[in-house]
Order: C-alpha cells, then structure tokens, then sequence
C-alpha cells in the first residue's frame, strides 16, 4: 500500500463497542498483552477508566504477590472501582496481613470469594 494512497483499516471501520470487547479480552488474557496494545495501537487505546476493561483485567503477578500493589494504586483504585474480583482479594490480602486491619480484609476477601472462576455447585 502506497502512503499517499491509504485507505482506512479494518480497525478504524470496526464499532466502538467492539473495539472495546476486544481489548478487554485481551486484558483478561494478560495485562502485559492489555498494556502492550493499548501503548501500539491508539485507536484501541481504552483506559481502566472504562468499567469493562478494568472489571476484566487479568492481575495475575499481583494475585501471586500483593505486596507489589503499592505501586500500582491509581491502578488498584480503578479496579476496586469496577469491582474486579482479584483487585478485591489482593487488597483484602494487603489489608489482612500487611495493615492488619482485618475487618476491611476480611470484607475484600468476601467480595473477591465470590469470583465465578472456582467450580460452582447446582
């Protein structure tokens, strides 16, 4: 395709909507993945802000170690917001141990059990 010649590409025609549901997809994936597409590609450049993203977003090293997390507290902020379930059981994990404030833990650690991920009984 010539540069002067560019016609729009398959992502600038595509609805927003979907372009969202994409993105959060992949953040549920990996957030590495989540932080790598929204920093190459400004048209899917869909921040925490948007409560499908943020309620998705996959934490995963911060799950398996939540002491990492004071880095990330606009990020936590956003994702406690949204109501993502990991977010809730790493600051329940925070609070519970490293604070000691086990009520509050205890209240994250409730909301993040209710997680749709484990097995469910009928």
């Amino acid at each position: 395709m010539e540069p002067t010649n560019r016609s729009l590409t398959r992502l600038d025609t595509m609805p927003n909507g979907m372009l969202r549901l994409i993105v959060s997809k992949v953040g549920a994936a990996s957030s590495t993945d989540y932080c790598n597409t929204v920093l190459t590609c400004k048209s899917l450049n869909f921040s925490l802000d948007d409560p499908l993203i943020a309620k998705t977003l996959n934490i995963a090293p911060l799950v398996e170690r939540p002491h990492l997390a004071n880095r990330y507290e606009k990020t936590m902020e956003s994702l406690l917001a949204a109501n993502n379930l990991d977010a809730h059981y790493v600051k329940g994990m925070r609070e519970y141990f490293y604070f000691d404030n086990h009520f509050l833990g205890l209240h994250h650690l409730r909301l993040a059990s209710k997680s749709q991920k484990g097995p469910q009984r009928s």
